[in-house]
């Protein structure tokens, strides 16, 4: 079997066929669903050969691309990087990509730490050489040095074979040479800056239009924090390891065109006070920043949603004393978080009519998980509408989950149209990764021609996932739980998400597609949720393993 190195290139191929395509939608995007209810479904996209291992087969790459087996070996630490050991066999010849060499295909993989909320792209660059049918190559990736009590990871592969769970991290000996060619012994964040599947923006000035300045990073470059998102009815949470905002509804706050906190703000600031008591980083000040939505006057908007953040800063003073300091900026109309216009114009202006509450999280041991948005309420119960962020009771560690060879029987199904097209979704049991939920799904074309190659299921307010129209939510709750993000966005950006880095991967007929994406996790113990599918629809009662 012949052994070549697996580097993946620092020029934009993959950027192209991976990230910037999973950004399109169909045209035209409204779609129409019916419910044909399945007791079970049709065959996996990719079921594994027989043997056992950490083996998935799959398709890759482009849209159409290459079908391949893929092989896990394990991941191994390093004194400065930590090194994955893989297999790839080609196992039919690869349409080739507009954007590869002859006979090659980009293909990139990415590892996601699910306890500690971090993703972590590759520092070494290049693609495997040339492909041959039944031909194995064995590859190495190279990342930045996993943390110590890291002993399980999740690597995600750019296809329908997607994400490789419980991946176990062993420790070299201190005296192994490492594998890596370079001689630098201390990376940067933008050192080989080829896009994984999902993989973050870098933050050079000549990133693609995807890019997020200041990216939160782990020390040694390369490790990206992972950042929840959740949707509540008067606050919406962005929560990341190491930083977390709180988003107030205004209209849940002030009387229309006033400064002044209604009567019901009290509960709202309640909560957030109690949010920063718990979580917030008295060393760093807290931003509090007004916004308005586009309706009237600009400058009086401005003016609007300056007051608006003075008066909440004197709120959080009065009930948390002289322990935290606070900055308050007026934005106006700017950095609006919903696209307004169309049919969902009222629920996007209130939207961004807002108040964004800002700090750094107090950090926390190694291995312990930082308080999130997603942890157990303790005053849900009380306050329901309060829930998304509510202030969290100590949780246990979250586990990895184990390896899962294939998927569970088909759930549910909802058939979606698009335009004169009509797809299948088939939905499988959903399962826990550390701090995460994985939902799991295909996509089936039935006709009539072939899905666009560029088809994806992107949300307008979450632009440049495959999947970010996709949520979930608990049974009875109301908060909404969108999909993991990789690093810091500015509002309405594209951003990458944690799933395939496209939709497409298979255009025929008939053809399923496996994908998957990662959610927060809601609260406690969850054993169903609702799974709401946009153009598809929603599923209630989709059983998470």
């Amino acid at each position: 079997m012949a052994v070549r190195r697996f580097v993946l290139s620092s020029a934009v191929p993959m950027t192209a066929v991976l990230i910037v395509t999973a950004g399109c939608s169909d045209s035209p995007p409204a779609a129409v669903w019916v419910d044909p209810p399945r007791a079970s479904g049709g065959p996996m996209s990719a079921p594994p050969p027989a043997g056992g291992g950490l083996v998935k087969e799959g398709w890759f790459g482009a849209a159409d691309g290459l079908h391949a087996r893929i092989e896990i070996k394990g991941v191994e630490r390093q004194p400065t990087r930590s090194v994955l050991r893989l297999t790839l066999t080609p196992l039919e010849a690869a349409t080739p990509s507009p954007t590869a060499a002859a006979g090659t295909m980009p293909f990139a993989v990415s590892l996601l730490d699910p306890v500690n909320r971090r993703f972590y792209r590759p520092l070494t660059g290049g693609q495997p050489s040339r492909l041959t049918v039944n031909t194995p190559q064995e590859m190495t990736v190279e990342y930045p040095p996993l943390p110590p009590d890291v002993q399980r990871i999740t690597v995600i592969t750019p296809g329908t074979a997607g994400e490789f769970t419980g991946v176990p991290v062993t420790t070299a000996a201190a005296s192994a040479p490492t594998s890596s060619a370079s001689t630098s012994s201390a990376p940067t964040a933008t050192a080989a800056a080829a896009a994984t599947p999902g993989a973050a923006p870098t933050t050079s000035p000549t990133a693609s239009p995807t890019a997020s300045p200041g990216a939160s990073q782990a020390p040694g470059g390369g490790a990206i924090d992972l950042y929840d998102i959740t949707e509540g009815e008067v606050r919406d949470v962005v929560s990341g390891p190491a930083e977390e905002s709180l988003s107030l509804r205004a209209d849940a706050l002030f009387d229309s065109d006033s400064d002044k906190p209604s009567a019901r703000a009290r509960q709202v600031l309640d909560q957030a006070a109690a949010d920063i008591r718990q979580k917030a980083d008295p060393a760093r000040p807290i931003a509090v920043d007004g916004h308005t939505d586009s309706a009237g006057d600009a400058s009086r908007n401005l003016d609007l949603s300056r007051r608006r953040a003075e008066a909440v800063v004197k709120e959080l003073k009065n009930r948390l004393g002289a322990s935290f300091t606070f900055t308050a900026t007026g934005k106006g109309e700017a950095d609006p978080v919903a696209k307004e216009g169309g049919s969902g114009d009222a629920a996007a202006r209130a939207r961004n009519r807002r108040v964004v509450i800002s700090y750094r999280v107090r950090q926390q041991a190694p291995g312990a998980r930082p308080p999130s948005a997603t942890s157990t309420a303790s005053t849900a119960s009380a306050t329901p509408t309060l829930s998304a962020s509510a202030t969290p009771t100590p949780s246990a560690t979250p586990s990895p989950a184990e390896f899962r060879a294939r998927d569970g029987a088909t759930v549910a199904s909802r058939t979606g149209r698009f335009g004169q097209a009509k797809r299948r979704l088939d939905v499988k049991p959903f399962y826990r990764d550390g701090a995460y939920l994985v939902a799991v799904f295909e996509i089936v074309n039935e006709g009539p021609g072939n899905t666009p190659p560029d088809a994806s299921y992107a949300h307008k307010d979450y632009p440049g996932g495959a999947f970010t129209a996709f949520s979930v939510s608990a049974p009875g709750g109301k908060d909404v739980y969108r999909a993991v993000r990789i690093g810091p966005a500015a509002p309405g950006a594209y951003a990458a998400y944690v799933d395939p880095g496209r939709a497409t991967f298979r255009t025929g007929v008939g053809q399923p597609a496996r994908g998957f994406v990662y959610f927060p996790a809601p609260p406690g113990t969850v054993t169903k949720v609702t799974f709401d599918a946009g153009p598809f629809g929603k599923i209630d009662n989709v059983p998470v393993d």
